[in-house]
């Protein structure tokens, strides 16, 4: 092994369980734990970047374009879970793309992975384009499918942001906005990169979240955009009422009876006393943002 990757070997080992093998279960797990307690220091420090994160995500969807979510391997299956999470309906602003394509989430596409136009035919596929919002994830900002995309959206004037460990990478490189998490060595290194993974993951969370709350689909703190696709959401959506307009069962079904089951223009006819159509009138003044509507309704 030459000085140079020697020198990687020892960047990449974790000095506090470098005798990890010899310890008992319990303290190996304790050790885990340990170590994964320090991420939440790494994205503390990254929370400024993050907000500036959801702020242009937001921007790009009050402007009609698109969030996209772009990786390979387990930074595209997280790309592609966030993205049905987001909101599982077919229609939706936010979009996960893998390297490989839907193939890829049950196998390993390495050699997608590698295919440098790849990443840049896939944007090309949605019709990606300058009003669009590109979130990179690449925990080492090497993968040449990700290089790809990133150009492409560069080239085309959209804002790029990248969530990555290495914020010296080329892909840091290219960031409108970087997100790179410090998250250290690994517990053992050679089973690929959990803690970076899990970092990814809580920061896709925040976005998420971000992105709902903006988007006006939460109010307080629970969901309000809910479907009554079936006896289970329609239970869902009688639960929300309920809890947001401090009524009774009956009467939040005989709301959601009386609006077709729209689940915010319930909320606010229980609240403010409107009629349906009076309701569903001035969410849609407001862009469906419950809260802003509420404040200009009459008062019980």
């Amino acid at each position: 092994m030459s000085i140079g990757q020697n020198a990687f070997a020892r960047e990449r080992c974790n000095a506090s369980t470098a005798q990890i093998d010899r310890l008992s279960t319990q303290d190996l797990v304790n050790a885990i734990h340990q170590n994964d307690l320090s991420l939440a220091a790494a994205i503390d420090a990254c929370l400024p970047d993050i907000t500036r994160l959801i702020d242009n995500a937001t921007a790009a969807l009050s402007r009609g374009g698109r969030v996209v979510l772009v990786g390979a391997g387990a930074s595209g299956r997280q790309a592609i879970h966030t993205a049905r999470d987001h909101a599982p309906e077919a229609h939706h602003p936010v979009v996960g793309l893998i390297a490989g394509g839907q193939q890829a989430m049950l196998h390993e596409g390495s050699q997608a992975a590698q295919d440098y136009d790849g990443g840049m035919r896939a944007l090309q596929a949605i019709g990606f384009n300058a009003q669009d919002l590109l979130v990179a994830l690449t925990v080492n900002g090497k993968t040449p499918w990700v290089w790809g995309a990133l150009r492409h959206a560069g080239a085309l004037g959209a804002t790029v942001a990248v969530i990555t460990r290495e914020k010296g990478s080329e892909a840091a490189q290219l960031a409108d906005i970087l997100v790179a998490p410090q998250t250290g060595a690994e517990v053992v290194a050679g089973f690929r990169d959990p803690r970076a993974s899990l970092a990814q993951q809580q920061i896709l969370n925040m976005l998420s979240t971000g992105l709902a709350i903006r988007a006006g689909r939460v109010f307080g703190n629970m969901r309000v955009d809910l479907d009554a696709r079936d006896t289970h959401s329609l239970e869902r959506q009688i639960a929300v009422v309920m809890a947001a307009g401090e009524c009774s069962r009956a009467v939040a079904r005989d709301a959601l009876a009386s609006c077709n089951n729209q689940c915010k223009t319930a909320i606010l006819m229980v609240l403010s006393g409107l009629d349906a159509w009076s309701a569903h009138g001035l969410l849609d003044q407001h862009k469906g943002h419950l809260r802003m509507a509420l404040q200009e309704a009459p008062k019980r």
